[in-house]
């Protein structure tokens, strides 16, 4: 496969590169990191290369088969008509057809773990748009629950990180609490209020109706993700001051009164949706490839982390160490008949978009060899 970046330089785009040098199933056959300014001389090292950087007013998009735009949406809207003018396919991670936009026949919404049936479709628009991670988070479980069950009502509450914003909230969000750990104040510009130590009731703006502009939209990409769901869905983002890993509080009320075990065994049908007992199965695997090959400093950290299972703790945080992107289920509990409560974190940046994205450059390359 032939591939250009734009973006490789973003907090996205690192990861993305990252993992897509040790992936052993994408094999790029040429590849090329696009730049919005002119870097003749730099490059980028990937699979033992370097790549000169391409100013990317200067490149001809049919030289490949595939585009990665992991930027921002006014750039992705100057170049994706001019990359798929070229015959090239875009993968967009910028949300620039997001929610509805994506209905128009401009994009093709999909997550190869959700819906990648849907990537026939990709060959006529040209451009495939991956939802928001938080968008994933919640079409995963709840695709599996409506494939077995008849699902009644969804209700979610949403615990954003500040890298939804990009290096913005990241940013935004070191400045600050070192500001204020110093005994600063801080001044408020790109956020409504003030991002560290504190919580924000809502991300975007509120309309009339109450819902924000962010909540509709995570809610439009759920329905394209899982159309076979048509009840309704409660959505609730808040803000929180995290720096990576969305955090889900769920309740499903399903039509008929199942079992715990029943609901459990639907959920732990995708591989990717992960409960406590599969993380202690995986930390305890992590202390005896440790042990295996004697490496002392991975067997001190593979052995402490093992030894906490019995109070294993699921967050942000501690998921980050699991060494496996996935998202991670919990207290899955039984409220009512038929009414089911669980939470689920995930590292939006790594799993939800740059893993996410190299599992749809993956499905890309498999649909066109066999086509």
């Amino acid at each position: 496969m032939k591939l250009a970046i734009y973006g490789y330089d973003t907090i996205v785009g690192k990861m993305v590169l990252e993992m897509l040098d040790a992936n052993e199933h994408i094999h790029l056959d040429e590849f090329y990191p696009l730049s919005p300014i002119p870097l003749e001389y730099d490059a980028v090292p990937l699979k033992g290369k370097n790549h000169l950087i391409t100013f990317v007013n200067e490149f001809d998009f049919s030289k490949v088969e595939v585009a990665l735009f992991l930027t921002t949406k006014d750039l992705s809207e100057t170049w994706i008509p001019v990359a798929t003018a070229a015959g090239c396919i875009v993968i967009d991670d910028s949300h620039l057809y997001s929610g509805a936009k994506g209905e128009d026949g401009k994009a093709t919404v999909i997550a190869s773990t959700i819906n990648p049936f849907k990537i026939g479709a990709v060959d006529a628009t040209k451009v495939a748009a991956l939802p928001h991670a938080t968008s994933i988070e919640i079409a995963a479980p709840l695709n599996e629950l409506v494939h077995d069950f008849e699902v009644r009502k969804l209700v979610v509450t949403a615990l954003i990180a500040a890298s939804e914003h990009g290096e913005l909230g990241t940013q935004t969000l070191a400045r600050e609490t070192t500001m204020l750990l110093n005994g600063q104040g801080v001044e408020v510009v790109d956020f409504p209020a003030q991002l560290a130590f504190n919580v924000l009731t809502r991300v975007g703006a509120v309309d009339s109706t109450g819902m924000s502009e962010h909540e509709r939209t995570i809610i439009e990409e759920v329905r394209a993700l899982v159309p076979d769901y048509s009840g309704p869905i409660s959505l609730t983002c808040i803000q929180v001051p995290t720096f990576y890993g969305h955090t889900l509080s769920v309740q499903v009320e399903l039509t008929t009164d199942e079992s715990l075990e029943d609901v459990k065994d639907s959920l732990s049908n995708n591989p990717d949706l992960i409960f406590e007992e599969g993380i202690k199965e995986l930390l305890a695997q992590l202390k005896a490839e440790a042990e295996d090959a004697k490496e002392e400093s991975a067997e001190s950290s593979a052995g402490e982390a093992a030894g906490a299972t019995d109070e294993l703790m699921v967050s942000p945080v501690t998921c980050a160490d699991f060494e496996r992107d996935a998202i991670f289920l919990s207290r899955l509990r039984k409220v009512g008949p038929g009414t089911y409560d669980f939470t689920a974190v995930m590292d939006n940046t790594r799993y939800g978009e740059a893993k996410a994205a190299l599992d749809l450059l993956a499905l890309i390359q498999k649909h066109r060899k066999a086509h």
